[in-house]
This record gives structure tokens, C-alpha cells and sequence, in this order.
């Protein structure tokens, strides 16, 4: 017998109405553009960010759109709030069907001088909080069933960073925790993948570094990405138009990686996140 799918393109299931997400780093960049665009695609959002007000305002401006979510301050390296962040969504909400743990941070210094407060911090909330995203997150999508997480790495946990060895090593780190998860969640249904912005013009101070560094120059495309684009490659993941993708990596870096030409100086910065 032959069978006909009905999917017309790569766009046909690409709907969330129905779905619940939660989104750490919410509150400006990429998980505001994120939460943004989950929720024009019909997901009810939790907004959680350290910044509990700059979380509030991703939300208010999601309302004013026309959409459905609340804004949480979240520290992400705490287990009591990541868990706090699950629970307020599913007493809001009901349920928990997708989270994208975007939130990091990162201070500039050289291997050598690199302190180990600023080496814990990066590490704390990059590598930590995304596991204690992970297990908040995966507990909360095991009771309906499965879900999608989409984790924020970067072309630094790809290829080395100058002036950036804990951001590096954790986006390192991360990629192999998403693989593992994704091993291990896959058979309750719950797909795991990464993506790996390159430099994305997140804020108007990474606008205007772009510009001055003349960063669009050295990608094939032309110019830095956006918040918007990152987060349509999110909205992907989360969709059931991904589900077959787990354990994946996806670069979002306007082909500055795809050859000989990649300058580690100019890959994504911590302030990106």
C-alpha cells in the first residue's frame, strides 16, 4: 500500500497554539525575541530572567501584541528557581510543552588572568542553569507526554574564543550535555537540541560593535544576524515540524564557520546570550 503524507512544506506544522514554553534570558536579545515569537505562534510563555523587570516588559509587550504571558525573575544557577519557574507556568498554564534555556553570561579575560570568581559565575550560569533547566523543564514535560528543548549554545562552544575561555568552555560543555539528554529523554518523547548563534546584533550595543568592527564584512551573508532569525530557528525546534530532530546542532552564524576564513575574534560574544 502507498501512502501519501499530507505535509505540503517545511512550514505545514510550524504552528505552537496549544503549547506551553518557558524562556530563560527573557528579558532582551535573543529569549525576548524568542518568547516573542513563540507566543505569535500561539504558545502561552513564561518570560524568566535574572532581571525581573526587564522579564515583566518581554511580557507586557507579548500581551500588548495580542499574545498570552507573565514575566518571573528566574536566577537560572538556583534549583528553587528554576523550579519555582516550572511551577508558576503550570499553575498559570496547566502544562509545560517546550523551554528554551537561553540565559548566559561571560566576562572578557585572557586564559592566564582569568579569575575564579568570573570562571564559577560563567560556569554557574551557562553549564549549571542548563542543566537545572533540563531537569525542571523534563520533569514538567513527562507528565503530558514529551516535549521540545532547545538550548543556547554559540559558535564559541564550537571553536575557541579569544579573551573568553569560560564562555567557551561551557557552550563546549553544553553541547554535550544536550547530546546526552537527548539519549536519555528521547524515549519519554522529549526531543533535545542545541543551536549556536554566531554574532547576532541582540541589543543596539552589539549593533553599533558591529558596525565599528565592520563584522558583516567577514561573513558570506554579508551583515550579523538577529535576535528575530535566531528565534524562528527556536520556534522550529519547538514545532512538531522537528520531530524527528534530537541531539542535534544547529549553527545560526551566516556561513562565518563554514570555511578557512573564521576569525575566533569575532565569534559570539558573551553579552550576545
Amino acid at each position: 500500500m502507498t501512502t501519501t503524507s499530507t505535509t505540503t512544506g517545511p512550514q505545514a506544522n510550524v504552528t505552537l497554539d496549544g503549547r506551553v514554553a518557558v524562556v530563560t534570558g527573557a528579558g532582551s536579545g535573543i529569549g525576548a525575541a524568542s518568547a516573542a515569537t513563540l507566543a505569535a505562534q500561539g504558545a502561552r510563555v513564561c518570560c524568566a530572567d535574572l532581571d525581573g523587570d526587564s522579564a515583566h516588559r518581554t511580557a507586557e509587550k507579548i500581551v500588548a501584541a495580542g499574545g498570552d504571558a507573565f514575566g518571573i525573575r528566574t536566577d537560572v544557577t538556583l534549583p528553587e528557581d528554576n523550579d519555582a519557574m516550572v511551577r508558576e507556568t503550570i499553575t498559570r498554564y496547566g502544562a509545560v510543552h517546550i523551554a528554551h534555556l537561553n540565559a548566559g553570561t561571560g566576562v572578557p579575560s585572557t586564559v592566564l588572568e582569568y579569575s575564579l570568581d568570573a570562571w564559577d559565575r560563567t560556569m554557574a550560569v551557562c553549564l549549571r542553569g542548563v542543566l537545572l533547566g533540563l531537569q525542571a523543564a523534563g520533569r514538567a514535560m513527562l507528565d503530558v507526554g514529551g516535549g521540545s528543548i532547545v538550548v543556547t549554545s554559540s559558535t564559541a562552544g564550537l571553536i575557541g574564543v579569544r579573551m573568553a575561555a569560560a564562555y567557551s568552555a561551557a557552550k563546549h560543555g553544553v553541547l554535550g550535555l544536550v547530546k546526552t539528554a537527548a539519549m536519555e529523554l528521547g524515549p519519554s518523547g522529549i526531543r533535545v537540541n542545541a543551536i549556536c548563534p554566531g554574532f547576532i546584533a541582540s541589543n543596539e550595543m552589539m549593533r553599533k560593535m558591529g558596525e565599528e568592527r565592520d563584522v558583516g564584512s567577514r561573513f558570506p551573508l554579508g551583515r550579523a544576524g538577529r535576535s528575530e532569525e535566531v528565534a524562528n530557528l527556536v520556534a522550529f525546534l519547538a514545532s512538531d515540524s522537528s520531530s524527528f530532530i534530537s541531539g542535534s546542532v544547529y549553527t545560526i552564524d551566516g556561513g562565518w564557520l563554514a570555511g578557512p576564513e573564521a576569525r575566533p575574534s569575532t565569534a559570539k560574544t558573551p553579552q550576545n546570550a
